[in-house]
């Protein structure tokens, strides 16, 4: 039976990644807002250039890492509830 420390483990790191599904969710809000600004505006050469970059390296960080908590996530509830033979 897995203990109380472990439970909250898992509690722990879901509430990051909740916070990181959050933070992205904001950033996409944000590239939203400069599409919406780009728009209205004649398409320069900095506004090309920074459309062709969305959804932005910041974004890009955040869903690795986001990948990679729910698979420790994942390992961590595989080793506290194994599959039974």
């Amino acid at each position: 039976m897995p203990t109380e420390d472990e439970f909250r483990l898992v509690d722990r790191m879901l509430d990051e990644l909740m916070v990181k599904h959050y933070e992205m969710a904001t950033l996409c809000g944000e590239y939203r807002d400069l599409l919406a600004d780009l728009a209205e505006r004649t398409w320069d050469r900095e506004g090309r250039r920074l459309a062709s970059h969305l959804p932005g390296a910041k974004y890009h960080v955040a869903q690795t890492w986001a990948r990679e908590q729910a698979l420790k996530i994942q390992a961590e509830l595989r080793r506290m509830f194994p599959p039974e033979d």
